[in-house]
C-alpha cells in the first residue's frame, strides 16, 4: 500500500535546503567599492530681507501676525451716481474677526513696490471709516456713507484686528455689488496689493531665516577646498538644516545662475529636517573659493510668515573608485 508523504515534512526539507544554501560562500566576481562620507559644517552665511512688489499674488493680507503687520489696498470701477446700496464681496476662509476700512489718500499702482514707510503717504490710518465683524467665510459687507464718499477716488484700504487673508483679483477677485431697485450688478476690481511691515533689518548676520510676504532669504557659502577632489562619483550631496517646525510652504535652493535644487522634508523623533540635493551643482568646476547657495520660498506672495533654520551642514557620500 502506498503511503502519502506528509506536507509538513516536505516544507521542512525545503527550509533546510534553503538555510544550508544561504550559509555557503559564493563568488560573484564583483568586488565591493569603498564608500567615503564626510560632514562639512557651513559657518559662512547671512540672511537678507527685502520688500517686493505684492500686486501679482493670489492673496491679500491684513492685520497682525507675529512681528508682521499688513494693510490691503483695493480699487474698483467707479460707483454710479444712482444706487440703493453698495457692498464689497470678499473670498476668504477666515471667520470671526473685525475688519476696519480706511481712506486711501493718494494714487497707487498695482505693479509698484511699496514699503511700510509709504503707509503714511497712502493711507489715513488714524481714521476708521467703518468696521465690520466677519462671521462667514465669504463675507458681503455693506459700505456706509463714509466709505462710499472716498472709494471712487483712490480705492479703499482694509486692516483687521487679527490676521486676515483673502483672494486677490488674480485668484477670485474682490468685487463691489451694486443694488439698484430690483437689479444687482458687480463692479470689478481694477487693482490690489498689500503693504507689509518688515520687522527685520535688511541684513542679518549669523542668522538663517526664510519667509514669505517679503523676500527673506538665507545665503550660504560652501568652501570648495572642503570637497573631495574627484566629485564625479558623488552619491549624496545633502545641504541639511534642522528646523524649529515643519515648513508651511515650499522652499527651494538655487545657485548664482538661477538653477533650482529640490528638497525633502522629514522628521526624526520630534525634530524636523530639510535637505537639498546639490549633487549636480557640486559636479561643476568652480573658479571661486566658495559656492554661493541661496534659499527662498517657492512663492513669496502666498503668505506672510517666517521660519528659522538651525545647524547647517553639507553631508557628502562618494565612491572611492580604484580603491579596495
Amino acid at each position: 500500500m502506498e503511503t502519502a508523504f506528509p506536507d509538513r515534512y516536505v516544507l521542512l526539507i525545503i527550509s533546510i535546503l534553503i538555510i544550508s544554501g544561504c550559509g555557503s560562500q559564493k563568488e560573484y566576481g564583483i568586488n565591493p567599492i569603498p564608500v567615503s562620507t564626510e560632514i562639512v559644517e557651513i559657518d559662512s552665511f547671512y540672511t537678507t530681507t527685502l520688500y517686493v512688489p505684492t500686486g501679482g499674488g493670489d492673496s491679500l493680507f491684513s492685520g497682525i501676525k507675529s512681528n508682521f503687520d499688513s494693510y490691503a489696498l483695493l480699487k474698483f470701477d467707479s460707483i454710479p451716481v444712482s444706487f440703493d446700496s453698495v457692498s464689497i464681496k470678499l473670498k476668504s476662509d477666515s471667520t470671526q474677526l473685525g475688519l476696519c476700512f480706511h481712506q486711501i489718500t493718494d494714487e497707487w499702482y498695482e505693479d509698484s513696490l511699496y514699503e511700510w514707510e509709504d503707509i503714511g503717504m497712502l493711507i489715513n490710518t488714524s481714521t476708521v471709516l467703518q468696521t465690520s465683524l466677519v462671521n462667514t467665510k465669504n463675507p458681503e459687507i455693506k459700505l456706509n456713507g463714509q466709505s462710499l464718499n472716498v472709494i471712487n477716488e483712490y480705492g479703499i484700504a482694509i486692516h483687521s484686528d487679527s490676521f486676515y487673508s483673502f483672494a486677490s483679483r488674480e485668484e477670485n477677485e474682490p468685487k463691489l455689488i451694486i443694488y439698484q431697485g430690483d437689479s444687482t450688478y458687480n463692479l470689478h476690481c481694477l487693482g490690489d496689493l498689500y503693504i507689509v511691515k518688515n520687522p527685520y533689518n535688511n541684513l542679518l548676520k549669523d542668522s538663517l531665516l526664510i519667509g514669505r510676504g517679503i523676500s527673506i532669504k538665507p545665503h550660504l557659502f560652501i568652501p570648495v577646498d572642503s570637497l573631495p577632489p574627484d566629485r564625479d562619483n558623488l552619491a549624496r550631496v545633502g545641504l541639511l538644516f534642522k528646523l524649529e517646525e515643519p515648513p508651511a510652504f515650499d522652499i527651494i535652493a538655487y545657485d548664482t545662475s538661477g538653477n533650482e535644487y529640490s528638497s525633502e522634508c522629514y522628521t526624526v523623533g520630534d525634530t524636523s529636517f530639510i535637505e537639498f540635493d546639490l549633487r549636480t551643482l557640486l559636479k561643476s568646476d568652480f573658479s571661486e573659493c566658495y559656492i554661493h547657495v541661496t534659499l527662498g520660498a517657492k512663492n513669496e506672495l502666498e503668505g506672510i510668515d517666517v521660519l528659522k533654520f538651525f545647524q547647517s551642514e553639507l553631508r557628502l557620500m562618494w565612491a572611492e573608485i580604484g580603491k579596495k
